[in-house]
């Protein structure tokens, strides 16, 4: 009876250390790899200094930590959902922005996040490196979306990351800190705000790693 009881005990230990490392290699991840939700009501500019009134309202954006480091890059291998302002209606655009309010950004710097502008595109994805230092007013210079410059952002720069597409995006060596979100203001122009009536949500799948050589 205990040669039995010993058999069965080892047996169950064995199926119960499988069982446990299939749960495990389902929810770690490797190091340098993130999945974000991002609620349309995500204000960008929150990651900056001064209470959410002073920085536009809406909802603090998500973000992510990790070890700071020279050589690194910023890569998104999937961005799904959709997001609408307004309150939505019949019309929804992907990360890659849309045309609402006439389709132009040109949203002002806050709290010492810079803005951003877009020639012919309103509510699309953009992120914001930070440190452990506190943002500073003004803030870095805006960046033209459309522009290449948005693949070296400095921090506390908000870059355009769209659907994240056939982009690697370089991260400032003392970066420690990623937020996503969204740029708004009323009609997309002037000084941020705008974002309680935005609704939807997009999910990013992205690392941070060095880069390869």
């Amino acid at each position: 009876m205990n040669i039995r009881k010993a058999i069965w005990l080892s047996g169950a230990l064995v199926l119960l250390s499988l069982v446990c490392g299939c749960g495990l290699s389902k929810t770690i991840r490797e190091e340098g790899h993130f999945l974000l939700t991002i609620n349309a009501k995500a204000n960008i500019f929150r990651a900056g200094t001064g209470d959410a009134g002073e920085n536009g309202g809406g909802a603090p954006p998500p973000s992510v930590t990790f070890k700071a480091s020279a050589g690194k890059v910023l890569t998104f291998s999937n961005i799904t959902g959709t997001v609408s302002c307004c309150s939505g209606g019949d019309e929804f655009n992907d990360a890659d922005g849309g045309t609402f309010a006439g389709g132009v950004t040109d949203v002002e710097s806050a709290g010492g996040i810079s803005g951003i502008t877009h020639p012919n595109k309103t509510m699309f994805l953009v992120g914001v490196f930070t440190d452990t230092s506190t943002a500073q007013l003004p803030g870095p210079p805006r960046l033209d979306a459309t522009s290449g410059e948005n693949l070296t952002p400095r921090l506390f720069q908000t870059f355009f990351i769209g659907t994240g597409k056939g982009r690697q995006i370089h991260v400032p060596p003392t970066a420690s800190r990623l937020y996503l979100g969204f740029a708004d203001a009323s009609s997309f122009t002037g000084m941020p705000g705008s974002y309680d009536d935005n609704v939807g949500e997009l999910k990013a799948d992205f690392t941070i790693s060095p880069s390869p050589r």
